[in-house]
């Protein structure tokens, strides 16, 4: 009988510390910007020789969104997350609010996740402003700008901002 209680409450102790455990990991794995880097990328820097013989776009494992799909050249947000893109909800929205080069007021893009049965396995996003939205020299930066990623119930996965932004 001893040691049938015995087995009974190691049993239990190791259901309930693994439960617990199971709680703090799924609490780690929360999605977080890591950082967010503007870049000015032309036209040609997003061509391949695949490209050249199959005459569609190489996104070569990236996720990339635009704010024109058919212009390549522009700003583009490299967005960095803690985690890979296949984790997000398939229903996201990449909110990006930027103040664009000498305007007083930010504009707001939004950017859904693309509905594809493959997203690449990386942990970085492309938002790209291009074609009349980035119609500014290839030197210039935007003055600030605020990342905010949502699911369908408007619920803030992540979210991240230049420093600049809250001044």
């Amino acid at each position: 009988m001893k040691l049938l209680l015995a087995l009974i409450t190691f049993y239990l102790a190791n259901f309930l510390t693994s439960c617990t455990s199971l709680q703090t990991s799924h609490e780690g794995t929360r999605i977080q910007i890591i950082s967010i880097i503007p870049e000015y990328i032309k036209h040609e820097e997003f061509v391949s020789i695949k490209e050249y013989l199959t005459g569609k776009e190489t996104t070569k494992n990236r996720l990339i969104l635009r704010s024109t799909d058919r212009q390549r050249t522009g700003l583009y947000l490299i967005v960095s997350l803690n985690e890979k893109v296949t984790n997000l909800p398939a229903d996201t929205q990449i909110i990006c609010e930027i103040f664009m080069p000498g305007e007083l007021n930010a504009k707001i893009f939004e950017f859904p996740l693309p509905k594809v049965n493959y997203l690449p396995k990386t942990k970085h996003l492309l938002l790209g402003f291009t074609g009349e939205d980035w119609d500014y020299e290839d030197d210039a930066l935007p003055t600030a700008w605020k990342i905010t990623l949502v699911d369908s119930k408007d619920k803030v996965i992540a979210h991240k901002s230049s420093q600049v932004w809250s001044l």
